[in-house]
């Protein structure tokens, strides 16, 4: 079995004082540890405040007809469908709240990296590429690093305190620094429930960049063959959260062919 790297890494609480620690493979918790000290109650820069107005103004964008570097590792059959433009479910109230947490913690890190100076852009495109892939990065770093920000729950959390960064997650980073020939990618997870937070940082060597480029390709032959990936095994027994949580729930289990899809999204 491959033993999965981890990268350089550093836990403390959002906010707290007395904790701080040079790690010279650390991108952001230093300086953003030292900005805390001396910023509980922070006044930030015009560059941020314009940047949150913006934010809080933004629609989503259009995903029908584009391959987001964002769910590559996620369900191909998820990805089809978003392709086709299938109509999604919306969430139930407390997804939306979960939605609208996350959204926040996002605003709050890339205003604080924006007034601090570690990060130099906040909700950056992707541009073009060979792979054919669009999304939005949550940052780049004062040294080019992808920067992508994760609110998660404390048993979550915990889970990646002791194992490392969720594999979905590897992919996504690792996604945008394929595309963007970024020599380093941050992964920063803070626990909602008690705003402590880890850094990870993946140099390129730490990330399956093969591995992504190789289901990139996959993706798209299946796009041009018209062909949809099987159902996965918890969504045909109607179990597990990436059922529960999927926009499109209500079609998947019905739809057995591409022409299917296209039909209930053309309606």
């Amino acid at each position: 079995m491959r033993k999965r790297r981890v990268g350089s890494h550093h836990t403390m609480k959002f906010g707290s004082l007395g904790h701080y620690k040079t790690d010279t493979g650390l991108v952001i918790s230093p300086r953003m540890e030292k900005w805390l000290e001396t910023n509980s109650n922070p006044v930030y820069s015009a560059k941020a405040l314009k940047f949150a107005s913006k934010a809080l103004r933004s629609v989503d964008r259009v995903r029908k007809g584009t391959l987001s570097a964002s769910s590559l590792g996620s369900c191909r059959r998820k990805q089809q469908f978003t392709f086709i433009g299938l109509p999604e479910m919306p969430p139930s109230a407390k997804l939306a709240n979960v939605f609208a947490t996350g959204t926040f913690m996002h605003i709050r890190w890339q205003m604080a990296g924006l007034t601090e100076g570690w990060m130099k852009e906040a909700e950056v495109p992707v541009g073009s590429n060979k792979y054919h892939l669009s999304g939005t990065q949550d940052g780049i770093a004062y040294d080019d690093s992808v920067v992508e920000l994760k609110s998660t729950n404390s048993f979550s959390f915990n889970k990646v305190m002791t194992f490392g960064a969720q594999p979905g997650h590897v992919y996504q980073v690792g996604t945008y620094v394929l595309t963007t020939d970024a020599e380093k990618g941050v992964l920063l997870y803070e626990n909602k429930d008690t705003q402590d937070y880890r850094e990870l940082v993946f140099d390129r060597s730490d990330l399956p960049l093969a591995e992504i480029e190789e289901g990139a390709s996959k993706a798209w032959e299946l796009i041009g063959e018209r062909s949809l990936v099987d159902i996965l095994p918890d969504c045909e027994i109607q179990q597990g959260y990436k059922y529960t949580n999927c926009p499109f729930r209500k079609d998947c289990l019905k739809i057995k062919a591409w022409e299917e899809a296209e039909e209930i999204a053309s309606a």
